[in-house]
C-alpha cells in the first residue's frame, strides 16, 4: 500500500505518491490552452468558496465541486480510470483514519463534559488566570499550538473549545477562538507537512522550519489579537495587550530557536508547553494565585493517557521496522484516540456509566462532519491527479514578480480545500518551488509561504468549522454567574435569554445555554477575514523578502 499525505503526517515523512501525481494531468500546447485549461481548473474552487459564501451547507457546497471536478476529469482534464481509481483506493487508509479521529475526539469531548472533567480544568484555569485575556490566550497561544503540535489533526481544538466554553464564551465565540489558535499546523503531528514541502520544493528540512518560524510571527500577533477581540470584545482585548505581546513573543522565540537549533519536529509543542508555563508564571506573580478549585490531575488523565500513547506508538513501529499498512493507522490518533475516548470514564472514575449514552451523542453529531470531510478529501485528491493544481498554480506563476504577492493565496486555497496541510504542500509546494526559481526568488522562502499560508488555512476548512460548531453546541458554558453581570447585547453570537456579560475581572466574561445554535457562517466568515489580513501581511513579506 503507497503512502497517503495523512500517512506521511502520521509518520513524519513525506508522501512517495506526492511526486508522480503533480506531474500528471493534460499537457497545454500553447499559451491560449494554457490560460483556458487554468480557467477551467479553478472551477471546482470557486464552486466552493462561491456556495459556502451563499450560506449552502458545507456538505453540499462540497459535493458540488466534486461534481464539477468529475465533470472537468470526464471532458477537459481526461485522466485514465486506473490512474483515478488507485488514486483514490490509496485514500482509503487517509478515510478510515480521518473518521477515526473525528469520532474518538466528539466522543471524549462529550464524555469530559459529562464526567464534569472540563467543569474542573475551566475552574483550575479561572483560578489561575483571573484575568479574562490571560486566561483566553492561555488556550488559544498555549493549550492549542501543545495539543495540536503534538497529536495534530484538529486535536487542539478539541481540546481547546470545551476549554473556551468553560471560561464563559459563548458557543460561536469560542467556536471561532479555537480555531484561530490553530497557528503552529506546520508543526502539527510533529511536522510532517513541513517535511513534506521540504522534499518535494527540494528545500532543506531544518532551513523551511526556520523560515516559517520567521513568517509565524505575524500569524501568531494577528491571531491571537483576534481571539481575544471576538471572545471579550474590542475594549477587553487592547487592555489585555501586554498579556498578548508576552504570549506571541514566547511562541515565537521558542519556535524560532528549536527550530533553529534543536529540530523542526518538536518546535510547536515546545513552544506551546513554554507559552503556557510563562502565562501561568505572570498570573501567579501578578495575582498571587496558583490555580482555585479541587485539583485537576485525574481531569487531564485521559490527555496524558493519549499523549503518552501517542509517544510510544511513534517510536514502537519505528523500532519494528513497519513504516507503512493499517498497523500505522491504528498506532496513530486514529487508534488512541477512540480508545482514550472509551477508558475515559474509567481514568475519570466516573460514578455511573456514561459511556453509552455519549456514544449514541457523539455519532449523531460525527457522521455529517465525518461525510463532508470525505468528499473534500476526495476532491483534493481529483485536483491533484488531473493535474489541475498544478495548472492553476502555473497560470499564476504567468503574472511574473506579482506572483509573489498572491502565492500566500495559493497555498491558502490548498489548505483550505484539503483541510490538511500535508495535503495542500503535495498539491502545490512543488510548483511554488519551480515557479520561486523561474522568477529567481528564493525556493526556501516561497516555500516557507506556501507551508505556513496552506497550514493556516486548512483551520478554516468546511469540515473542521463543522466540528469546532458541534463541539461548541455542546459543550456546557459556566457553572453559575457571578456577581455583576450585564446582559449581552441582542443580535451578538451566542446571546441567548440567559446570556451574560461579566463586568468584573472573572474569566467567566459571558454565560449561554449549551445548547445555543452555532451560526457556522458567521464563524467561517471570522476566521477566513482574520486569515486574509494574515495572507495580505505574509504576501507583502514575501516580495520585500527577494
Amino acid at each position: 500500500m503507497l503512502l497517503t499525505p495523512a500517512r506521511a503526517e502520521q509518520r513524519g515523512r513525506p508522501a512517495a505518491t506526492a511526486s508522480p501525481q503533480l506531474s500528471t494531468g493534460p499537457v497545454a500546447t500553447g499559451p491560449q490552452r494554457s490560460h483556458v485549461n487554468a480557467a477551467l481548473a479553478t472551477l471546482p474552487v470557486l464552486v466552493t468558496l462561491v456556495l459556502l459564501a451563499l450560506g449552502v451547507r458545507a456538505l453540499y457546497a462540497a459535493l458540488a465541486a466534486l461534481t464539477t471536478a468529475a465533470v472537468l476529469t470526464a471532458t477537459a482534464f481526461r485522466t485514465p480510470l486506473g490512474e483515478l481509481g488507485d488514486a483514490h483506493l490509496r485514500m482509503l487508509p487517509t478515510v478510515v483514519e480521518l473518521a477515526a479521529i473525528l469520532f474518538g475526539g466528539i466522543l471524549l469531548s462529550e464524555l469530559m463534559a459529562r464526567t464534569g472533567a472540563q467543569a474542573r480544568m475551566g475552574e483550575w484555569l479561572g483560578g489561575a488566570c483571573s484575568s479574562p485575556g490571560r486566561a483566553v490566550l492561555l488556550v488559544t497561544l498555549g493549550v492549542t499550538p501543545f495539543a495540536e503540535s503534538l497529536t495534530g489533526f484538529g486535536i487542539g481544538v478539541i481540546v481547546a473549545i470545551p476549554l473556551l466554553r468553560r471560561l464563559g464564551l459563548p458557543p460561536a465565540r469560542a467556536a471561532a477562538a479555537g480555531l484561530l489558535g490553530l497557528v503552529t499546523v506546520p508543526w502539527g503531528s510533529l511536522a510532517p507537512g513541513s517535511l513534506v514541502a521540504g522534499e518535494l520544493g527540494d528545500v532543506g528540512f531544518r532551513r523551511l522550519g526556520v523560515d516559517s518560524a520567521l513568517l509565524s510571527a505575524p500569524v501568531f500577533l494577528i491571531c491571537g489579537a483576534a481571539a481575544l477581540a471576538v471572545g471579550l470584545g474590542v475594549r477587553r482585548a487592547l487592555a489585555a495587550a501586554g498579556d498578548l505581546a508576552i504570549a506571541v513573543t514566547t511562541l515565537w522565540a521558542t519556535v524560532w530557536a528549536v527550530d533553529a537549533y534543536v529540530g523542526v519536529p518538536p518546535a510547536g509543542v515546545l513552544g506551546g508547553l513554554v507559552t503556557m508555563a510563562v502565562l501561568l508564571l505572570v498570573s501567579r506573580l501578578r495575582e498571587r494565585s496558583g490555580g482555585g478549585g479541587e485539583p485537576v490531575g485525574r481531569a487531564l488523565s485521559p490527555y496524558g493517557f493519549l499523549v503518552a500513547g501517542l509517544l510510544l506508538s511513534r517510536a514502537a513501529p519505528a523500532a519494528a521496522g513497519i513504516t507503512e499498512g493499517w498497523w500505522t493507522v491504528a498506532a496513530g490518533p486514529a487508534g488512541w484516540l477512540p480508545l482514550t475516548a472509551v477508558l475515559a470514564p474509567r481514568l475519570l472514575g466516573a460514578g455511573e456509566p456514561v459511556l453509552a449514552g455519549a456514544a449514541r451523542a457523539a455519532f449523531g453529531r460525527w457522521w455529517q462532519v465525518a461525510l463532508t470531510t470525505v468528499v473534500f478529501l476526495a476532491l483534493g485528491t481529483l485536483l491533484t491527479v488531473t493535474g489541475m493544481s498544478r495548472e492553476i498554480a502555473g497560470a499564476c506563476a504567468s503574472l511574473g514578480s506579482s506572483y509573489l504577492f498572491l502565492a500566500p493565496w495559493i497555498g491558502a486555497v490548498g489548505g483550505f480545500l484539503a483541510g490538511s496541510n500535508t495535503g495542500a504542500n503535495a498539491m502545490f509546494a512543488a510548483g511554488q518551488a519551480e515557479t520561486a526559481r523561474a522568477l529567481g526568488h528564493s525556493a526556501a522562502h516561497l516555500v516557507a509561504v506556501q507551508n505556513v499560508s496552506a497550514a493556516l488555512a486548512s483551520g478554516a476548512a468546511a469540515a473542521r468549522v463543522a466540528l469546532a460548531a458541534q463541539l461548541a453546541e455542546n459543550a456546557p458554558g459556566p457553572a453559575s454567574v457571578r456577581p455583576g453581570a450585564e446582559p449581552v447585547p441582542a443580535g451578538a453570537p451566542g446571546a441567548g435569554g440567559t446570556a451574560t456579560r461579566e463586568l468584573t475581572a472573572a474569566p467567566a466574561v459571558v454565560q449561554a445555554p449549551a445548547d445555543t445554535p452555532v451560526d457556522t457562517r458567521w464563524v467561517l466568515r471570522t476566521v477566513l477575514g482574520v486569515h486574509a489580513l494574515v495572507f495580505l501581511t505574509t504576501g507583502v513579506i514575501g516580495v520585500l523578502w527577494g
